[in-house]
């Protein structure tokens, strides 16, 4: 029996938000599914369904149905089995963050990470046309927001003293953050961000977290103004230079947006995948529906992410106990801040960087523990309080 369920059983039964959360994000896989399908259908392409794995739109397709199946069966695992009452250290969120830290360090050496767009991200398992390459960040981006967030709840109101409560969950946070930058800046400030704000929701002091601002600055000019194509793409959206090269993905995706008007162009006839924009199916997937779905794809794709938050802020004033605020506030604050991050860079409102939509874009391994990290939020938005 889980941590209080003793407490908890008597007084609590499921509530229906779980049914709306997954009703929610099925509606983003399956108009993503055919987002990708529809960018990734070349004239010059022929689909062998023998070789399906080899082509990212068949092999997203068949992503659907395993993150249905991890929807429905995680999410029937009770949260409070993510962290162990008695010994907080060898809890499987201790694990899995340990894991993580070791799978980052191994990506970034020669000969044990893959590189794909000069970027060394990906670990590749198997081989032949059936191997799985995995993005480790993404793995790290998840265990890193849960575990603070356990962390805040374990600690408690220590969490507000700064050797005993600060520092262990800074050192995490700052070790995550800078392997992950090394080769993905995106994510990197994505998963600081969002644990920052688990911290601060947590308990910490605010003034705890000024410490934090030498530190981002110094990550700023490593990672990025040390950086030649980085800050090529700072200074490409600062100055609004719609014709360089750093920003002609962002010029592209804009102009896909503005060609489909308020209808689109119609499903599948696009052009912008035909060659002119990169990374049509993962980073830039929102253009095509710009531009195939117009005005009222782009409002879908929002309505949607809007509901799920608004369905997660009700989830946490409901949850349980601390645990399952606060795992819920990382859950869907990473869901949503990483939704925004990627509509502000497809809308050239942001600096052009890799991020994927979630639920939508194409990319197997983000794709499956994101569904790992929403079973969480569902199963919490099944112990919400109602009086028997």
């Amino acid at each position: 029996m889980p941590p209080d369920a003793e407490k908890l059983s008597p007084s609590f039964k499921e509530s229906s938000r779980d049914v709306y959360l997954l009703v929610i994000i099925s509606a983003l896989l399956c108009l993503g599914a055919l987002m990708v399908f529809s960018a990734g259908a070349n004239i010059d392409q022929q689909l062998d369904l023998k070789r399906f794995w080899q082509h990212t739109t068949l092999r997203r397709v068949a992503f659907v149905p395993v993150v249905w199946l991890i929807l429905a069966v995680v999410s029937r695992f009770d949260y409070h089995y993510l962290v162990s009452r008695r010994h907080f250290w060898l809890s499987p969120l201790v694990f899995l963050i340990a894991v993580s830290l070791a799978l980052l360090v191994v990506v970034l050496i020669s000969g044990l990470g893959t590189a794909v767009h000069s970027s060394r991200r990906w670990l590749v398992l198997g081989s032949g046309e059936y191997g799985l390459r995995f993005q480790p960040s993404e793995l790290a981006k998840w265990t890193t927001v849960m575990f603070l967030a356990a962390y805040a709840a374990w600690r408690g109101d220590d969490l507000r003293r700064f050797c005993r409560g600060f520092v262990p969950a800074c050192i995490i946070l700052i070790l995550v953050v800078g392997l992950i930058g090394v080769e993905d800046f995106g994510t990197a400030a994505l998963v600081g961000a969002m644990g920052v704000m688990v911290l601060l929701i947590g308990g910490v002091r605010w003034w705890h977290l000024l410490i934090l601002v030498p530190l981002a600055a110094l990550a700023f000019y490593i990672l990025v103004y040390s950086v030649d194509y980085r800050w090529q793409r700072v200074l490409a959206y600062w100055n609004n230079q719609a014709g360089s090269d750093s920003a002609y993905q962002a010029h592209q995706s804009i102009m896909a947006i503005g060609a489909g008007g308020i209808w689109g162009v119609g499903l599948g006839l696009g052009t912008i995948k035909l060659g002119w924009l990169p990374e049509d199916t993962t980073d830039f997937v929102f253009a095509v529906i710009g531009e195939e779905l117009g005005f009222v794809g782009c409002a879908l794709v929002i309505a949607l992410f809007i509901a799920l938050l608004l369905c997660s802020v009700r989830v946490i004033q409901c949850a349980p106990d601390k645990l399952g605020k606060l795992l819920a506030v990382a859950v869907a604050g990473t869901i949503g801040a990483q939704a925004l991050m990627n509509l502000l860079v497809v809308t050239g409102l942001a600096p052009t960087k890799g991020i994927a939509l979630p639920f939508v874009s194409s990319g197997g391994s983000g794709l499956v523990v994101t569904a790992l990290a929403s079973a969480v939020l569902i199963n919490i938005a099944r112990q919400t309080p109602h009086p028997v």
